[in-house]
């Protein structure tokens, strides 16, 4: 029987550690590319992501299930990429990843699905997935927050507003840029005008 996320948390908080560990099985993986994409930085995502579990953990006696809790966990992660961000503006420090990352999440499962095992087309799409990964590093930060969101992490525009502080209005004005942004960034980068709209 499916146990809501929320029940979940109530039952963490009266110490049911399998309660936990289910949540950390349920949003982990997804947890990890939203805030991967938010700071290009897989491993540190990794640190960050236990980051968001521990504080989720610390605060499960005292969660209401008021609110959705995917929502809440989002804006803890959300919370922990800006200060990481705004903490490595401070130390002047770029972070790059290697084009061969171990561990590298799939993103775009759809690009080129029934030709994953032509080495040539392979990396063509890893090329793509770099590319993407660089545009959207170049969104202002609520834009990419807000379309990493919608489109990645299927969030919908009345949780992300949650999460924003803002207007369900504003979202969808930030979800408009960033994709015309995006498209920009995409097409200069030499993905070519008719694919782009499929990548974001």
């Amino acid at each position: 029987m499916f146990v809501s996320d929320e029940d979940l948390m109530v039952k963490c908080g009266k110490g049911d550690m399998s309660a936990f560990e289910l949540l950390v099985r349920r949003y982990q993986n997804p947890l990890i590319n939203y805030i991967h994409r938010s700071i290009d930085d897989y491993q540190r995502a990794e640190d960050l992501s236990q980051e968001t579990f521990l504080r989720v953990f610390k605060s499960a006696s005292r969660y209401e299930p008021t609110a959705s809790f995917k929502s809440w966990l989002y804006t803890i992660a959300t919370n922990l990429c800006r200060n990481e961000i705004r903490n490595r503006a401070r130390r002047n420090t770029c972070f790059l990843e290697d084009l061969a990352e171990e561990g590298e999440d799939v993103y775009h499962t759809d690009i080129m699905r029934d030709t994953r095992y032509l080495p040539d087309l392979l990396l063509e799409k890893k090329e793509q997935k770099q590319i993407i990964r660089k545009a959207l590093a170049q969104l202002p930060e609520n834009q990419r927050v807000a379309l990493t969101l919608v489109t990645y992490q299927d969030l919908r525009y009345e949780e992300v507003a949650k999460i924003l502080g803002c207007s369900i209005g504003a979202v969808k004005a930030l979800i408009h840029r960033a994709r015309q942004k995006m498209k920009k960034l995409l097409i200069k980068a030499g993905i070519g005008e008719e694919n782009t709209d499929a990548k974001i």
